[in-house]
């Protein structure tokens, strides 16, 4: 059983530290975005559906990085968080579970 239960807070430990590199990875390729690109219009035209040449276009195309855009950055952070409270939890257990076990065989 304790096996099991060192394995299993192993495979947390990774799925936390693969987490932290997504995050890293997002956070790097948002922060190296060209902010050169990026038009200040003096009155923004109506967005009309993400078309080029209108203000969603223009945002969007300054948000373009080296790693892809900022939505799918974005999407990265969530699901990296996501996964990380999940092996927090698997640890958390585990915890219980090793501290259950040596109360019943102290």
């Amino acid at each position: 059983m304790l096996d099991g239960l060192a394995g299993a807070a192993a495979n947390a430990l990774t799925g936390i530290e693969a987490a932290q590199n997504k995050i890293a990875t997002a956070a790097t390729n948002i922060a190296q975005a060209p902010l050169s690109q990026q038009t200040t219009p003096t009155t923004a035209p109506p967005l009309t559906g993400g078309r080029p040449g209108n203000a969603a276009g223009q945002v969007g195309q300054a948000l373009q990085g080296a790693g892809g855009d900022l939505a799918t950055n974005l999407i990265a952070v969530l699901a990296a968080k996501i996964s990380y409270a999940a092996n927090a939890k698997v640890l958390g257990t585990v915890k219980k579970l090793d501290r259950d076990t040596l109360d019943i065989l102290t």
